[in-house]
């Protein structure tokens, strides 16, 4: 298997790092699976976190660790190895045109930070509601 090519690294407005990254490989013959992940680490700092989880920052830090990361894949499968340069360029433009109005909004860590802990809270939900291991 191949691995994980970073091609490129974009700073957004609000100074998160947008990386991308190549996961493609090769499947048969000149066929390929054409994989690209979009990457941005977001630290869990004061200046991240959504101002209702200000007062309780070690908590959320103590619950996700000290950066999260977003990310987002596109794939295609079985792609000519002589269109899957053109390919990758194609997925890498197009999450670039988001990237000023979506990842690079002021808001976008807080939001993301916000959905990870709502996240762990339910999967602590359901957990508490696991009997499973009281049959003896």
């Amino acid at each position: 298997m191949n691995s994980p090519r970073l091609l490129d690294r974009h700073i957004l407005d609000n100074g998160l790092s947008l990386e991308f990254w190549d996961l493609s490989r090769p499947l048969v013959g000149d066929r390929r699976f054409v994989c690209l992940e979009a990457r941005i680490a977001i630290p869990i700092r004061a200046e991240t976190l959504p101002p209702e989880f200000k007062a309780q920052a070690d908590q959320v830090v103590e619950a996700l660790g000290e950066e999260i990361i977003f990310s987002q894949r596109q794939e295609r499968n079985f792609i000519a190895a002589s269109k899957a340069p053109a390919l990758l360029q194609d997925m890498q433009d197009r999450i670039l045109a988001l990237a000023p109005d979506y990842f690079g909004h002021a808001d976008f860590a807080a939001r993301f930070i916000r959905k990870k802990c709502a996240e762990r809270q339910e999967l602590q939900q359901w957990q508490r509601l696991d009997t499973r291991g009281d049959l003896t």
